[in-house]
């Protein structure tokens, strides 16, 4: 479930029941379906979420099946009423096992650059996307980790602490969020 934001209009960094249980803490799994009910209050914000769904669409295409995103940035704030703003995308690491064998690996990876550059993706799909391999060795996807987890649970600016979405690839529950951010716009 996702939490409400806190007073800092952020989500908070653990639900407050008990800090030291990993399954009162961030990031917080959710479906799309919950995100889409959860931030697709305005027109910007709807746009945004098309473009995250269209964005997972292409990675399913690609063979990306295996694979869970942890939803952050400006968009999963309350950035509307603390900056005056709308969030402008929304920040995404996906964490993937290869869809193809070692030895295919590098041609695919080339052959679907875009989906991790982050200048393609933005543009794309308004999502700042990046990924990380789960093919790599045991250290390097522990550094990964701590490099995203420590970035995406804070502020930017004010350093705040802050929650993450954790949200499965999952075609038929991202069928379902478009059914319901469809009728939101309509």
């Amino acid at each position: 479930m996702i939490p409400s934001f806190d007073m800092s209009g952020v989500l908070p960094p653990h639900n407050g029941v008990d800090p030291t249980n990993p399954l009162n803490m961030s990031p917080y799994p959710a479906t799309m379906v919950e995100v889409v009910g959860r931030f697709a209050y305005s027109h910007e914000r709807r746009t945004i979420l098309t473009g995250l769904l269209n964005y997972r669409r292409d990675l399913m295409a690609a063979g990306l099946c295996d694979a869970f995103q942890w939803i952050d940035g400006s968009f999963v704030e309350d950035i509307e009423n603390t900056d005056s703003r709308s969030p402008n995308d929304v920040d995404i690491v996906t964490f993937f096992r290869r869809p193809v064998s070692d030895a295919q690996w590098q041609g695919w990876a080339e052959a679907n650059a875009g989906l991790f550059t982050p200048d393609a993706t933005k543009r794309v799909y308004k999502c700042d996307a990046y990924g990380v391999d789960l093919g790599l060795e045991p250290e390097h996807i522990v550094g990964h980790t701590h490099y995203w987890f420590g970035l995406f649970s804070h502020r930017r600016i004010t350093n705040l602490w802050k929650g993450i979405v954790r949200v499965q690839l999952d075609a038929a529950d991202d069928a379902l969020a478009l059914e319901l951010l469809l009728s939101q716009t309509q």
